[in-house]
């Protein structure tokens, strides 16, 4: 069983706070109306996850809400605000003492928020209890692709929480379309029907068909795009992959022939190269030629000024010996010495005392003869340097035609290398990218094959996990079958239920009747004295009182049965207004047998079920009946017995 109970309920107003005690089995609010009796039932609801009716009391006064109770072995504080209420602070102490509080979100997150496996209020109210997340398919009639969703505390609190506004609607909330398959499938897990060890089953059914899908769908659209380059299979890829390597060597070859085609076909240049160099040749001598002329014609123009000077040298020396011919010098004309007196023999000169001749008519001779070599030296230089100039000149002229002439060849070598360079670089280019090309669309192949091999590993797995769906097929298919006791428990039900309306005193109804309820669509129907042609059910009842009281005791059956085989039912009943829509002045047997029967099932087999009943006419338990019973009358404006929130006066 999903042991809950009740401890308080503590709301926190602008000017006050109020603490509701609920820590008894048997609870019975009642007194006159807008004094907060249902307030009371929705604000436990609204703790648990549940939506709120905000009445202009709640959204004057609420501030905020908390409800302290027993979840299992824990102690539970669920505090939620009344205006931002999203989520819910929860504080859980366990029987050892150890405590952690989370604030988690009423509905669904997108990630856990607590021990890895708590995504929402309801879940940590299942992880407290103890019991897996319930999952069931969306769609009805596809159990086995349809997506599974969750099963949330919400669902079960349809069997455990009828309220007022909803209390002559049915329990499969046909009128929502979005929970009459929930409401189903709760039953069908507390009967038995629908085993825990099933819904994990099946969970694990739809894990296995999407991935299996997901392979599949993964293997067939990478078949049909490697189909379009013709790589479906490994021998398409292999026969690729070797005309590849063709064209790739192919180019290779071509590669290497326009390389050694390059350093064959430049004898083009070559000639050209030669003349070049033979000019280049010509050049360096004739530079040299002209260098060594240069030095040459300075050589013998300095020698022609010396033979020059040399001549003037000697005419000038014959007329100083003219002019000075038989002087008697009494003072050295140089330093102004007296050699008047100095002794110098007779064929000696008196100034220079060298020897000489009386008359000297050979050097005057010799003098002339040096006049006439020096003149004819002279002459023989001016016509060499002419000449010489000539050589220069020519050899100049020469020089420069030579350099045009390089200077074209070399115009002519750099063109013709353009030329050549750029078409041959050209063709190396492009056969460059063609082998790059290659080389790259090889690589991407032999990738590729890798592809064929996935795309089969994958068919594999996904072929290997259809073999695991049959298994798991398999034993659903004997869980279903052991559904005995799911059997059993659903006839238990029916016979309770029947029971119950007689005990009650329905009208219509006799012992002598049948309640059927039918394993697919779950409606309760009653067959007058087992005759199936006149069966009636909730839906045509007849009076709102026939209907409110329909569903009053077919919830008490379920809680029942529920107890008696430890069926895993949340441990509370709340039923706001049971006698919805039934006179008690009329109907006061009725009044008093459903209460009867009520603190009856409390003190026996319903002991271990909380029970809180909002009514506005109060009927004790016998006194024989011990339970531990409490009620509260409510009545605004009354100091003895104060409303909800006993400061506020309005509607």
């Amino acid at each position: 069983m999903m042991q809950i109970n009740f401890y308080s309920l503590n709301l926190n107003c602008r000017k006050s706070q109020e603490t509701i005690d609920l820590d008894h089995q048997v609870l019975f609010f009642h007194g006159k109306v807008s004094s907060g009796k249902s307030s009371i039932a929705r604000l436990i609801n609204f703790c648990l996850g549940g939506s709120l009716e905000r009445t202009i009391a709640i959204q004057k006064e609420l501030i905020s809400v908390s409800l302290e109770l027993g979840v299992g072995k824990y102690k539970v504080l669920l505090e939620r605000n009344a205006a931002s209420s999203a989520n819910v602070t929860a504080t859980c102490v366990d029987d050892q003492g150890k405590s952690f509080a989370v604030n988690v979100p009423v509905n669904a997150a997108l990630a856990p928020v607590y021990a890895n496996k708590v995504y929402s209020l309801s879940d940590l109210i299942f992880y407290l209890l103890d019991i897996n997340v319930l999952r069931v398919p969306a769609k009805k009639n596809d159990q086995e692709s349809s997506s599974l969703v969750r099963l949330t505390l919400k669902n079960f609190m349809w069997y455990c929480y009828l309220d007022q506004s909803k209390l002559d609607s049915s329990f499969f909330r046909l009128e929502d379309g979005t929970k009459t398959r929930s409401s189903k499938e709760i039953l069908k897990y507390v009967f038995q029907y629908s085993t825990q060890k099933l819904i994990e089953l099946q969970e694990k059914l739809q894990k296995k068909k999407k991935e299996r899908f997901s392979k599949q769908l993964t293997a067939e659209g990478l078949r049909e795009f490697l189909k379009k380059f013709e790589f479906s299979n490994e021998d398409e890829i292999n026969l690729l992959e070797t005309k590849t390597k063709n064209k790739l060597e192919k180019a290779k070859e071509e590669k290497k022939k326009v390389e050694q085609g390059y350093t064959s076909s430049t004898h083009t240049v070559d000639q050209l190269r030669h003349s070049i160099r033979e000019i280049i040749d010509d050049l360096t001598r004739l530079e040299q030629g002209v260098i060594d002329i240069d030095k040459r014609i300075e050589q013998q123009e300095s020698l022609k000024s010396e033979l020059v000077a040399s001549k003037f040298k000697v005419a000038k020396n014959q007329t100083v010996a003219n002019v000075f011919h038989g002087i008697a010098f009494v003072n050295c004309p140089d330093c102004g010495t007296n050699i008047s007196k100095r002794k110098v023999q007779e064929d000696s000169c008196k100034l220079c005392l060298s020897p000489v001749g009386i008359d000297k008519p050979e050097a005057s001779q010799q003098s002339e003869l040096i006049q006439i070599d020096l003149t004819e030296r002279i002459k023989e230089l001016e016509s060499s340097i002419d000449l010489h100039k000539k050589a220069l000149n020519k050899s100049k002229k020469e020089f420069g035609a030579k350099q045009k002439i390089r200077r074209e060849l070399d115009q002519k070598l750099q063109h013709d290398l353009k030329q050549y360079e750029s078409v041959f670089l050209s063709n190396v280019r492009s056969l460059d990218n063609t082998v790059s090309t290659l080389n790259e669309r090889l690589k991407s192949i032999q990738r590729m094959k890798v592809m064929p091999r996935e795309i089969t590993k994958l068919e594999n797995e996904a072929i290997d996990i259809i073999k695991e769906e049959r298994e798991l097929k398999r034993k659903i298919n004997e869980e279903t079958a052991n559904f005995v006791r799911g059997e059993q428990l659903i006839e238990e039900l029916e016979k309770t239920f029947l029971k119950i309306m007689n005990d009650v005193g329905m009208p219509g109804v006799s012992k002598k009747d049948k309640v059927s309820i039918n394993r697919s669509t779950w409606e309760v129907n009653i067959l007058p004295a087992g005759e199936d042609y006149l069966r009636w059910n909730f839906y045509n009842a007849g009076s709102g009182g026939k209907k409110t009281l329909f569903n009053s005791c077919f919830l008490l059956a379920i809680h029942i049965v529920a107890s008696k085989n430890n069926l895993p039912l949340p441990t509370f009943i709340i039923i706001d207004t049971p006698m919805k829509n039934i006179d008690k002045e009329v109907n006061s047997d009725i009044f008093k047998s459903f209460f009867d029967l009520l603190y009856k099932v409390a003190s026996t087999v319903l002991d271990k079920t909380q029970i809180i009943i909002i009514e506005n006419n109060y009927i004790p338990p016998d006194k024989k009946i011990k339970i531990d019973f409490f009620h509260r009358y409510m009545e605004s404006g009354n100091e003895q017995n104060p409303p909800l929130i006993p400061y506020y006066q309005g509607p």
